[in-house]
């Protein structure tokens, strides 16, 4: 066989004839040529299997003067290979690749082994492939076609070289910078994006758009902006090689802040427990968001945060101290701001008085234990709860005119004008109305003869309950606002009506009394005569 699989020679030299005559040779190669010759060459168009057939011939012109003999040869054209791809590709994007047009002359199917170049391979199949590099280059990109006939010609290779685009990577430094604007020249940035990268080392163009209506190109330059603010700031990097993936874009923002200005806001009085706010929001109101502030309170304690609030758990006079800083721009220095806070701690008072008391009595309240933390001088408001008000010392008197239960409340101010520079004290007193006692009018009755004593008249302007206690002048007593009685010798009897209201006070009982007649009936008695 030979080196092209479809070439053969064919070597009948080793025929022989024992009369030492002379042999033709003619040769039938079984694709429908011939040939003459002991050793002849032939090349098959096709592949196959073909009989070859050797007749061999001696010039005796006997009937046995002839001799033939045939062999198989198998024929295997190497296959057709060729594929489809594109010639400039975008790293990490699908490539299609197609190897339709390979074919085998025999129709037998095909194997399809890719090397990519990169040092993956693919064998397959199918004729069509996809292939996506991950890193831009060159690259060289092999098919081997094969007709699986495991010969030395079953095989066939075709060759392309593909570009392998990867697009620039930006660098630029941090996506936000900061610049404290102290001066004018501070308006002016550094803008510098010259350790951006390219993997295919491509000629780069740079494009800024610097977010204030101006454009500039470079990878590194400087420029002056109108103005302290925020600017958004877009990169175009391109490295022309006119595929989708030829540039970068980055966005950056560039914010050039005032340095901050802290504004603790007015002097404040407040009370001891009492949450006060503190707020400096309006500390460099263009940084509204960015700035961050830390509250020293005079006091030892702290708190973080432009905005807080805390309660001073002592009086005193304070001062408290803002420190704001912009946290997004710490290229600027920090700024303080103090405001005096006062805390004022409440006054006590609490009310000494009798509970107890009649219509008409002096009675005496004293504010007791009337006291300021603070030493500051107090003011005392009273009012009596009968629509009498005073102001005085601690200790006053008052008198009622008319029964009830009243609220005596005490009010001590020390004058410092906060929510806590009052407190007051309530005491409840009850004032006693004494009970009218009516006992009704004399009486007349007989000895022996029940009688009727009627207090049903009585009253009580408290409409307090009552107790009725008679005493009838000859020794005995009885309980009841309507009770009867029996006298049992004549004469004149005082009879005494208790009244008592129950209300423990010095006004609690009222008496009143008449005189009752008691008359003997006569004793008729006559003679006669």
């Amino acid at each position: 066989m030979s080196p092209n699989c479809n070439e053969f020679t064919f070597d009948a030299s080793g025929s022989a004839d024992p009369n030492n005559e002379k042999i033709s040779y003619s040769w039938d190669f079984g694709d429908g040529r011939t040939a003459v010759g002991p050793v002849v060459d032939h090349r098959y168009e096709k592949s196959g299997k073909y009989p070859v057939l050797l007749k061999i011939t001696d010039n005796s012109g006997s009937e046995c003067s002839e001799d033939s003999v045939t062999q198989e040869v198998e024929v295997n054209i190497p296959p057709y290979v060729e594929f489809s791809s594109p010639s400039r590709v975008c790293a990490n994007m699908p490539v299609k690749l197609d190897a339709s047009p390979s074919r085998d002359d025999a129709g037998k199917p095909l194997s399809y082994l890719w090397n990519f170049g990169d040092g993956t391979h693919l064998t397959t199949q199918k004729a069509v492939a996809e292939k996506t590099y991950n890193i831009g280059g060159t690259y060289e990109m092999t098919l081997t076609v094969d007709d699986n006939m495991h010969s030395v010609c079953n095989t066939a290779t075709a060759t392309r070289m593909i570009y392998v685009n990867e697009a620039p990577r930006i660098d630029a430094g941090p996506r936000n910078k900061f610049q404290c604007v102290q001066r004018e020249a501070d308006l002016t940035v550094q803008l510098d994006a010259s350790n951006t990268y390219d993997t295919n080392a491509d000629n780069l163009t740079f494009t800024w758009d610097l977010g204030d209506g101006r454009t500039q190109t470079g990878a590194k330059i400087s420029h002056t902006y109108p103005g302290h603010g925020t600017y958004d700031v877009k990169l175009l990097v391109n490295d022309n090689s006119g595929l989708e993936c030829a540039s970068d874009v980055a966005f950056f923002q560039v914010r050039l802040s005032k340095a901050p200005e802290a504004v603790a806001g007015p002097d404040v009085v407040g009370c001891t427990g009492e949450k006060i706010d503190f707020d400096g929001r309006q500390s460099a109101a263009e940084l509204k968001g960015t700035l961050h502030g830390r509250w020293d309170f005079g006091n030892g304690q702290s708190a973080e945060g432009i905005r807080t609030s805390y309660a001073y758990s002592k009086s005193g006079t304070y001062q408290a101290v803002l420190t704001v800083e912009d946290k997004m721009n710490q290229m600027c220095p920090p700024s303080m701001d103090t405001r005096k806070v006062v805390i004022n701690a409440a006054p006590q008072v609490s009310i000494t008085a009798e509970k107890l008391a009649c219509v008409g009595d002096q009675i005496e309240f004293r504010a007791t234990s009337a006291l300021d933390p603070d030493g500051d001088s107090l003011e005392y408001y009273w009012t009596f709860g009968d629509g009498t008000v005073s102001q005085g010392p601690s200790i006053v008197s008052h008198t009622y005119t008319q029964g009830g239960e009243y609220r005596v409340t005490v009010i001590v101010d020390d004058g410092q004008g906060t929510a806590c520079s009052t407190a007051s004290a309530e005491a409840r007193v009850r004032i006693n109305t004494p009970p009218v006692a009516d006992a009704g009018p004399n009486l007349t009755c007989c000895v022996g003869q029940s009688a009727e004593f009627n207090a049903t008249a009585s009253s009580d302007a408290d409409d307090d309950p009552l107790l009725y206690t008679w005493t009838f002048g000859d020794g005995t007593v009885q309980e009841g606002a309507l009770v009867q009685h029996r006298y049992e010798k004549s004469g004149s009897y005082k009879v005494v009506l208790t009244v008592d209201d129950n209300s423990q006070t010095h006004c609690s009982t009222t008496t009143a009394s008449f005189v009752a007649e008691v008359n003997a009936k006569p004793t008729a008695t006559f003679s006669i005569r």
